[in-house]
C-alpha cells in the first residue's frame, strides 16, 4: 500500500498486454519481463522494463508533481499560457527544460507536460537499465539496446491500425510524441488526424508534436510543413497523417 492513495500501480503480465488501451496511443513492442498500468492525478502511464523498478516509481511520480505543481502553484501563468515562458536559471531543471522546448517550438510551455513527466522518471528509472519505455498518453521515452517498432494508432478510414515505424537503435534513447486535432484530448489548434514527432529527448518531441499538429487543417499543408520542421536539427522524424495522404520524414522508416 503507497502513502499516497491517489496512485495505483498495477502490474500486468505479458498475456494482457495492450488490452483495453486507448487506440490514440502510440505503442512499442516488447518482450520485456516487467510491465505496470500507472495511475496518479492527471497521469496515466504505461510502464515497461527488463528491471523491476517498481519500488523507484512512485517517489519518482510523486516527485514530478510535486515540482509541477509548486512551480505553478507560485507562477500561475505558467499553466494557461499559448505563449513561450521566461527561463530564469534558478527555476527546476525540469522546468527549465520545459520552457526551452516551448521557446524552440513558439508552444506554451505545458504543451510538453506528457513528455515531461516521461523525461523525469526515466532521469530515475533508466539507471542501469538496458530496456526501458514509459508511455504516457501517445507521448513516450524509449531506451533500448535495439531497434524499436512503434505502432501508430489513429482514426481514420484511410488507414488502418496496422501503420507502424522502425527507429533504429543509434537514435535511442528518444522521445515519441503523438498529437491529433480530430481525437483524443491533447490541445491542437490544427485538424490534423495524427502527428508523430520523434526527438532525442521526450520534452522536445511533445512540443514539435503540437507545433508541428498547428499547422496542419487540410492535406495539402502536410508537404509545407514538412518542408518548414525539416530546419530543425533536434527533429529526428516526423509522421504526419491528414485524409488520406501520410508524409514521412526523417530518421525512421514505415514497416
Amino acid at each position: 500500500m503507497f502513502a499516497d492513495k491517489n496512485l495505483i500501480i498495477e502490474r500486468l503480465l505479458a498475456s494482457n498486454l495492450f488490452l483495453d488501451r486507448d487506440i490514440y496511443r502510440i505503442l512499442v513492442n516488447s518482450k520485456s519481463r516487467f510491465n505496470w498500468k500507472v495511475s496518479y492525478k492527471y497521469s496515466d502511464l504505461f510502464i515497461i522494463s527488463n528491471a523491476d523498478i517498481s519500488s523507484k516509481i512512485p517517489d519518482t511520480l510523486i516527485g514530478f508533481y510535486n515540482v509541477i505543481e509548486e512551480f505553478i502553484k507560485n507562477n500561475p501563468v505558467f499553466a494557461k499560457t499559448f505563449n513561450t515562458f521566461n527561463v530564469n536559471e534558478q527555476f527546476p531543471e525540469i522546468i527549465k527544460e520545459m520552457c526551452y522546448g516551448s521557446e524552440m517550438f513558439n508552444v506554451g510551455p505545458m504543451a510538453s507536460i506528457a513528455g515531461a513527466v516521461c523525461e523525469y522518471m526515466a532521469e530515475e528509472l533508466s539507471k542501469k537499465n538496458s530496456y526501458l519505455a514509459i508511455e504516457n498518453g501517445g507521448d513516450i521515452y524509449i531506451k533500448s539496446r535495439h531497434d524499436v517498432i512503434a505502432g501508430l494508432f489513429l482514426k481514420s478510414k484511410y488507414f488502418n491500425n496496422n501503420l507502424k515505424i522502425r527507429i533504429k537503435k543509434e537514435f535511442l534513447p528518444c522521445g515519441i510524441a503523438s498529437s491529433s486535432g480530430t481525437l483524443g484530448h491533447s490541445m491542437s489548434l490544427g485538424k490534423s488526424d495524427l502527428i508523430v514527432a520523434v526527438c532525442k529527448s521526450a520534452i522536445l518531441a511533445d512540443s514539435a508534436a503540437t507545433a508541428i499538429g498547428n499547422m496542419i487543417n487540410t492535406k495539402d499543408d502536410i508537404e509545407k510543413t514538412l518542408d518548414y520542421f525539416k530546419a530543425f536539427e533536434k527533429i529526428l522524424g516526423m509522421v504526419i497523417i491528414k485524409d488520406d495522404k501520410i508524409g514521412l520524414y526523417g530518421k525512421i522508416e514505415l514497416v
